[in-house]
């Protein structure tokens, strides 16, 4: 049954959850609306040809394809050791079962995008918890929030560790800061935070400062649960090392000692202290400022996740090299604590101006509406700048190519394009950037060229298709390919440049 009008809206702002009795009392058909709201927003997002960052591609996907079939691009984070094989491992599941569906076709490298939109919706399950622990009010606020926020739509179906970590941490945190936890609970809170540091490392200080300060106000006891469940969760990455025959974490020594010792994150680009505020403001533009005073709001009833919010923005912060990817398990945080905040501001004003209350919610509701309207088109464009729409079609375009022998990218950088996972066919990719030598047109019978580089080719080469501005196109020959080895070799050419 419905919580009474009394408990919806007539809550006090500061006034925290009892226990379970407001969440008990949330219809389930409620859980039912919302949670398939957010799985077609997510779906759709899924849908979209769109990369946010190449590493989606050549780190995880290729990785993935790498372990079913046992060749793809290698990047220099993997002939470095520097990645383990657990985020590769899960996304090849979904990569199998679209072999076995579809086994020439691109449902390969297109399922683990709505697994990983299936998996978030951890998020906007944990929204839809803490608010209706306050009340059915702000059980809506925050999970309608969480459902629809661009942020968490657009970043929702890429194969990212980031996001990975933050479908697991940002729930995990958000239940350790409801009351009356079970020692089981905690287990499973930990094993959750456990893994999140499998997939993201960078993310274990703020982690580890969250926990701390449940415990410290929690006392001792909760300790223990949470210790043994993120053992779990660490037993679950050593297992994965040890599967694909390295030490357990050697990974994590690669890695701390290439990119903390070496500084080669350095050369992707170093930006100041303050990047991530300028990233947030140039993405929510003016309305940065009122999401921060709601998510300020939440924090009154959920500090664990305000405190991992900003531990981890200010960690990646100290860190040379920055990505807005880096900081989602914050941009998350913030995201659940202004769903919370709204919830009280509404409880709020409704108890002040009576039967006008409704007109507070439309306001409401109607600036988070016209703050989406203006994230969105940003979020939508970069997912669209890195590889694009097109370069996934000339890649399921060349797959059905008869007689394929070789492959080139003339004209523009390697990763602006798919790699195996996506051509699925064991031949040559050659690399030909501006200022690049002239790679031998003989060694491959099809090329991705961007404008103004097709004279690279030879004239047997002819058009077969192009983008709708002209920007790239598809070329194809007849006859087959030379043998002769060369640099311009996609791993080769990776490898002499320490890509």
């Amino acid at each position: 049954m419905p919580i009474a009008p009394s408990d919806d809206i007539g809550m006090k702002a500061g006034a925290m959850p009892d226990g379970g009795a407001a969440a008990s009392a949330v219809p389930r058909r409620d859980w039912t609306a919302l949670l398939a709201l957010a799985l077609v927003l997510r779906l759709v997002a899924a849908w979209q040809e769109s990369v946010l960052h190449p590493d989606e591609v050549f780190q995880y996907l290729e990785g993935a394809f790498r372990l079913l079939h046992g060749y793809s691009v290698v990047t220099w984070e993997y002939r470095d050791g520097m990645r383990g094989d657990l985020y590769p491992a899960l996304l090849a599941l979904p990569m199998r079962l679209g072999e076995w569906i579809a086994p020439d076709g691109s449902l390969t490298i297109w399922l683990p995008r709505p697994m990983m939109a299936i998996l978030s919706l951890s998020i906007v399950a944990a929204a839809g918890v803490i608010g209706a622990r306050v009340s059915r009010l702000h059980f809506w606020a925050a999970g309608l929030i969480a459902a629809c926020w661009p942020d968490l739509v657009a970043f929702a179906p890429h194969p990212l560790t980031e996001q990975m970590a933050a479908l697991l941490a940002a729930p995990a945190i958000a239940l350790l800061g409801l009351p009356g936890r079970s020692a089981r609970q905690l287990t499973v809170i930990g094993a959750a935070v456990g893994l999140a540091v499998v997939f993201r490392p960078h993310v274990a200080p703020a982690l580890a400062l969250g926990l701390l300060v449940h415990v410290w106000r929690a006392g001792p006891r909760s300790l223990w649960p949470l210790v043994a469940g993120g053992l779990v969760g660490l037993a679950i990455g050593a297992v994965s090392d040890v599967a694909g025959g390295h030490w357990p974490f050697e990974w994590l020594v690669h890695n701390v000692d290439r990119n903390i010792v070496d500084n080669v994150s350095a050369r992707y680009g170093v930006s100041g202290p303050f990047q991530y505020a300028v990233d947030l403001l140039a993405l929510w533009g003016l309305w940065t400022a009122p999401i921060l005073v709601l998510a300020t709001l939440g924090a009154r009833r959920y500090p664990l996740l305000a405190v991992v919010a900003i531990a981890n923005i200010l960690i990646h912060s100290a860190i040379g090299h920055k990505e807005y990817r880096f900081i989602i398990l914050s941009v998350t945080a913030i995201i659940l604590l202004a769903g919370i905040g709204t919830g009280d501001a509404i409880a709020a004003l409704r108890a002040q101006r009576g039967r006008q209350g409704w007109r507070v919610t439309l306001v409401l509701g109607a600036g988070w509406l016209a703050a989406a309207t203006y994230v969105a088109p940003a979020l939508y464009h970069l997912g669209g700048r890195v590889v694009t729409p097109f370069s996934a079609a000339a890649s399921d375009r060349l797959r059905a190519k008869p007689g394929l022998c070789g492959m080139a990218v003339v004209g523009n950088r390697v990763f602006r394009v798919y790699g195996y996972a996506r051509l699925q066919r064991r031949v040559p990719i050659f690399v030909q950037a501006p200022g690049d030598p002239r790679v031998d047109p003989a060694q491959f019978n099809a090329a991705v060229v961007w404008k103004g580089h097709a004279d690279a080719l030879t004239p047997d080469f002819r058009a077969t298709t192009c983008s709708a501005d002209g920007s790239q196109c598809v070329y194809e020959r007849p006859g087959g390919c030379s043998a002769a080895t060369s640099r311009a070799e996609i791993n080769r050419y990776l490898a002499d440049r320490g890509m």
